[in-house]
């Protein structure tokens, strides 16, 4: 059966995709489920598709956690426990078997017997499912019903599709492997890697980096696309966002904008600012201002002006931006294409393209004064 990873850029329409794809099996009396890891994602797809008037029953979203649970786990959790699973424990601050940097007695995966812990996978009450062990748990449960649960998807829908799958790490990966082995069911994951800056799990099993995801695919035997379109941003910023992975193999990115409304024609493109010039841009171009957190660029907390850390603007688009750039990310619009060498993850490099891919039609990086004059981008000053 069709096995698919859609490797795509930035803005290159992703969910429409997805929609478009869904809506041909909804129109056909068949049902598909979309899994997707954000909640932003969540319902941005339901929205996107309820706005087609096609029967909604058709079209099931649900976020990585709640698929695990309701479709994998939940109905052969027997085979592991015998109370049930009623819901999720969000562990939003790693892992819950830590305390102080030392693991918490009593907490190994088995019993001494063999079987499963309970207390490594479930709170104390029994009833919730810590979410940095779920994809875990789901992937052994799968090996034990892995008929059962595939015949039961098969029943109930045509097509199952993971939007944003580059947040998928480590057991996750053991779970597509179980669902691709279903003779019926199509499989198709679309995401772009460039834009892994979340986690679905602290849990130290591969695959992590983009590399080792994109490989993991292929030894699933996968078939690749790629779509490398850009329906958001303008060519110049395309290719400068571009330049962040361009030893990582990603095939050049082509804006499919075809007409820049007169209003914004006259400031297009990537820039710098000084930050004594940074106001003057503000009041006369509106941008968004895109920042690391919110003690960044705190010259610009009382200005009124949006602003958004660059992980929440993921999936977003503005016509234009302004940015407050990290020291690190300063380095690299100065020259310096090596800055990223030593991270111990890709989360500040992808941050990067994640900001710069958010605009339309202008993005400008604020730079020290003193900095400007060695930066190559275009300068903006004041008429």
């Amino acid at each position: 059966m069709s096995r698919k990873v859609v490797i795509a850029s930035a803005g290159a329409g992703k969910t429409h995709r997805i929609i478009s794809e869904a809506g041909d099996y909804a129109n056909h009396g068949n049902k598909v489920l979309v899994v997707t890891y954000t909640e932003n994602n969540q319902k941005e797809l339901i929205s996107r598709f309820s706005s087609l008037n096609i029967d909604n029953d058709k079209f099931v979203v649900k976020g990585l956690f709640s698929f695990l649970l309701e479709d994998i786990v939940r109905p052969y959790q027997r085979c592991a426990f015998g109370e049930r699973i009623e819901t999720i424990n969000f562990n939003s601050n790693g892992d819950p078997h830590k305390r102080n940097g030392k693991t918490i007695p009593g907490r190994k995966e088995l019993l001494a017997c063999g079987s499963f812990n309970p207390d490594y996978y479930l709170t104390q009450c029994r009833k919730k499912a810590h979410t940095t062990y779920l994809s875990k748990l789901a992937s052994k449960i799968m090996k034990l019903k892995e008929k059962e649960i595939l015949d039961r998807l098969d029943g109930i829908y045509k097509h199952i599709y993971f939007d944003e799958v580059q947040d998928l790490v480590g057991w996750d990966y053991e779970i597509l492997k179980s669902l691709s082995k279903s003779k019926t069911v199509p499989i198709t994951c679309v995401g772009d890697f460039r834009q892994t800056i979340y986690d679905t799990s602290v849990a130290s099993k591969g695959p992590k980096s983009s590399e080792q995801k994109l490989d993991k695919f292929r030894s699933m035997k996968f078939d690749e696309e790629h779509l490398a379109v850009s329906r958001r941003s303008v060519q110049s910023i395309c290719d400068y966002a571009d330049k962040i992975h361009s030893d990582e193999g990603y095939k050049k990115t082509i804006s499919t904008v075809a007409k820049i409304p007169d209003n914004f024609s006259a400031h297009v493109g990537v820039f710098c600012v000084s930050e004594s010039n940074a106001i003057a841009y503000i009041d006369e171009h509106k941008p968004v201002l895109l920042r690391h957190g919110i003690n960044s660029g705190k010259t610009f907390n009382e200005v009124n002006i949006k602003k958004i850390n660059f992980g929440k603007s993921k999936g977003l688009g503005f016509d234009r931006t302004i940015i407050v750039p990290t020291k690190p990310y300063i380095k690299y619009i100065l020259g310096d294409c090596a800055v990223f060498d030593g991270d111990k993850s890709e989360e500040s490099k992808n941050k990067l393209y994640v900001a710069i891919t958010r605009a339309r039609y202008s993005v400008v990086f604020i730079l020290p004064d003193k900095q400007v004059s060695k930066c190559n981008l275009p300068e903006w000053k004041k008429n």
